[in-house]
């Protein structure tokens, strides 16, 4: 099974990079639905989902800034202000990044935030 999700997610990074432009094209003709932040909380480095999510959220028009894998809360919140984000994505596959997330959102409350997660 895991092998397979592993190739899948291959074969779809590579149609993807063969559409971009396409997208690309597309976003110029038009403005943006919004821009969003996504990223696999630090002590997590599974990212098939928050890629899959990234180019579905691309194909309808968001702006999307992908900060990868293995991303403290630090860098999420730091470039969340810097980017003038609309939304917050996080992402983890391991039941320790719960904990990470929920020490994102903690963090957010701390310092005011009002944007989604």
């Amino acid at each position: 099974f895991l092998p397979q999700v592993v190739k899948s997610a291959r074969v779809m990074k590579q149609a993807v990079a063969h559409l971009e432009p396409f997208i690309n094209a597309e976003k110029q003709s038009g403005s943006s639905n919004g821009k969003i932040l996504l990223a696999t909380v630090k002590g997590d480095v599974h990212d098939i989902g928050k890629n899959i999510v990234g180019v579905v959220l691309q194909c309808n028009n968001y702006e999307i800034i992908d900060l990868g894998v293995m991303v403290p809360c630090e860098k999420i919140l730091k470039v969340a202000i810097e980017e003038n984000v609309d939304i917050i994505g996080l992402s983890g596959l391991i039941t320790p990044s719960l904990d990470e997330m929920v020490h994102v959102a903690k963090e957010m409350e701390r310092l005011n935030f009002d944007l989604p997660l």
